[in-house]
């Protein structure tokens, strides 16, 4: 299951993935997600894969890496924080960040907690997280 949040006013997209995700799945999310009227390929974004429950081989890591390269441009380079706390998912996301980065039109950095990601975002940590309690 995947969920998000919009913040325009943060120009930030926060993404959860949660229990047994495909990548097909994944990628009709993201298609999904760019048609909603609140989205622009100006926003960084926070994907948090703490709750996925799956190893993602390495044909389907190259599979989502693939369809990255896809994604539209915008007028800045954007960023992808991975919040991935676990050994399985931080590695899996890892190897998701050194295929794309320089190939793709988003900057993926993989983090162990929300507020190194924040961090790396330019965004404050102690906001981010009360908009997310008041959500």
């Amino acid at each position: 299951m995947i969920d998000y949040i919009i913040r325009p006013e943060l120009e930030l997209i926060l993404i959860w993935n949660r229990g047994i995700t495909s990548p097909a799945e994944i990628i009709n999310q993201i298609h999904h997600l760019h048609r909603d009227p609140l989205f622009s390929c100006e926003f960084d974004s926070v994907y948090d894969v703490s709750s996925i429950e799956i190893d993602f081989t390495r044909q389907e890591i190259l599979q989502m890496a693939h369809f990255a390269e896809s994604l539209p441009k915008g007028k800045k380079t954007r960023k992808n924080a991975i919040i991935a706390p676990s050994n399985r998912a931080f590695g899996n996301s890892r190897m998701f960040e050194l295929l794309t980065n320089g190939f793709t039109p988003v900057t993926t950095g993989v983090f162990r907690d929300w507020e190194s990601a924040l961090t790396w975002l330019g965004k404050d940590p102690a906001s981010i997280l009360n908009v997310l309690k008041a959500s």
